[in-house]
């Protein structure tokens, strides 16, 4: 892998992320101001059922950029293209029969969910745009493969940028001149995703011409090889729907629409935050996939190592400076509806990042070696256990928003800290115990971070934006030379340092 390339890949999913989630901190207390937290909930709702759907499709998306990129490697060209033609044909196929689904969903909406009568058209209309949102998605998505396989990331930033320019016009342009709405969020999620699915075409031409959607290269044979190696993927979906996709639905029907409101807005930064810490891992993924693809274990497990690392110095300074934050960050974001409450709920809601901030490309193992049975029952016993246990403490507690937010990150966390790394290094065929190290070292990082952040805030007495800005600024300082320290041994230094183009041209 040139190392320029890793740290182009960081750079362009990190500027799109980071302007996605500004996008959505700078929008959320507007639109909520405008159309109230009650209407904003069906927000993520909408989202939530988007996801339900999902677990149709999933067997048949997750697993295609593995296999293509697998048979290019190898020089199976043919291969490929037979399997990116028959992931197409199939995707749309499933797409098809999805959006009818949609169809009777909307049809039936008010009686699913607690919808207030004087907004249920506008909630309808969400419902249809995010619907069809996800039949682009699906039938396009195959076009993001190319990207992958030439471990071109940059370029999948790039598309994801200019989309979320494009939904930020679209929210602009109908909240400026236009009564407000819920649904113009579901019209500007679906004008982002129709570009997306557009550039992403235009450059897999640009990429990898030699794949191409032709009829003739389907294979009935390739569909049920692609399917039988992602129904996992799809059993997986949906057991994260048990474990983290029902909480708003759960919080609107037991709860009431107000409530899934500060739930919804609670979530909405962690949910930011967490896209944020995706990103690190997601740029090694296809460059782990390649060098698996080689059938070096050796290389491919250090490789891993040093990706846990780098995963861990980066993605811990962002959730160690929210936890410690967040009380000013929500005095000054959304000042109508900002509580203790609320920062309770929304730092139960980060809870897993902190297992797992640091062990997130361990999920990448299961699906390089084609070995996801086993780790998809482990998210459907803990997603089974949470939709149980949030059921029973509502019931019998009065923990009310608390139980909905907290008791899956719990879970979570225990299934990174025991399960997760254990059944990787089971893939690779390694000692049991070889990620353990990462993992303490990982808490405490973390628990440094907190300690000098929290010195850092008392200091500076944040109560500004600007004030607040200046703390994140000198929290990632420290949160780097900390990082450089109790992660890194002086060769993993130098290594980084050797992958950053403007460092290395000195």
């Amino acid at each position: 892998m040139k190392h320029k390339q890793l740290a182009f890949n960081i750079a362009a999913n990190f500027v799109s992320v980071m302007v996605s989630l500004l996008v959505s901190l700078l929008l959320t207390p507007y639109i909520v101001a405008n159309i109230g937290k009650e209407a904003y909930s069906f927000v993520p709702i909408s989202n939530n059922f988007v996801q339900y759907m999902t677990i149709l499709t999933v067997a048949m998306t997750s697993m295609t950029a593995r296999f293509v990129t697998l048979s290019m490697h190898k020089g199976e060209v043919e291969k490929a293209k037979s399997y990116f033609s028959t992931a197409f044909f199939t995707n749309l196929s499933i797409a098809l029969v999805s959006l009818t689904a949609g169809f009777f969903i909307v049809l039936f909406l008010d009686r699913l969910i607690d919808i207030p009568q004087e907004i249920l058209g506008d909630v309808r209309l969400l419902f249809i745009f995010m619907f069809l949102m996800f039949f682009v998605n699906v039938s396009t998505n195959i076009f993001s493969v190319p990207a992958f396989s030439v471990n071109r990331i940059d370029v999948t930033g790039m598309v994801t940028l200019v989309s979320i320019l494009v939904r930020l016009l679209v929210i602009i342009l109908a909240f400026v001149f236009f009564p407000p709405h819920v649904y113009y969020i579901g019209l500007s999620i679906l004008a982002y995703m129709l570009i997306q699915g557009i550039l992403n075409y235009f450059f897999s031409r640009r990429l990898m011409p030699a794949l191409k959607i032709e009829f003739r290269r389907f294979d009935l044979k390739l569909a049920k090889e692609l399917g039988s190696s992602g129904i996992w993927s799809s059993f997986n979906q949906l057991s994260t729907v048990l474990l983290t996709g029902l909480d708003l639905v759960i919080a609107n029907v037991v709860l009431g629409a107000s409530a899934a409101g500060v739930l919804a807005v609670a979530k909405t930064a962690p949910m930011a935050l967490q896209m944020l810490v995706n990103v690190v891992p997601q740029s090694f993924a296809p460059h782990l996939t390649i060098l698996y693809a080689k059938e070096s274990r050796d290389a491919f497990v250090a490789e891993l190592r040093y990706t846990l690392k780098i995963s861990a110095l980066l993605t811990g300074i962002p959730i160690a400076g929210f936890i410690v934050l967040a009380p000013v960050f929500f005095r000054l974001w959304v000042p109508s509806v900002a509580s203790n409450e609320l920062v309770v709920l929304s730092i139960l809601t980060l809870g897993s990042m902190v297992a797992s901030f640091g062990l997130l490309p361990l999920l990448y193992v299961f699906t390089i070696t084609n070995r996801l049975k086993i780790a998809s029952m482990s998210v459907f016993l803990s997603g089974t256990l949470n939709l149980l246990l949030v059921l029973l403490l509502l019931r019998f507690s009065n923990l009310g928003l608390y139980a909905v937010a907290g008791v899956s990150s719990v879970l979570e966390s225990l299934r990174f800290l025991v399960f997760v790394p254990m059944y990787a290094s089971h893939c690779l065929h390694i000692p049991k115990k070889t990620f353990y190290p990462s993992i303490f070292q990982n808490l405490f990082y973390l628990a440094v971070l907190i300690v000098v952040y929290f010195g850092i805030s008392s200091l500076l007495n944040v109560s500004t934006w600007s004030g607040l800005g200046l703390s994140a600024l000198l929290m990632g300082v420290a949160g780097l030379l900390a990082g450089s320290v109790v992660l890194m041994k002086s060769a993993d230094r130098a290594r980084l340092m050797k992958r950053i183009p403007w460092i290395r041209r000195r």
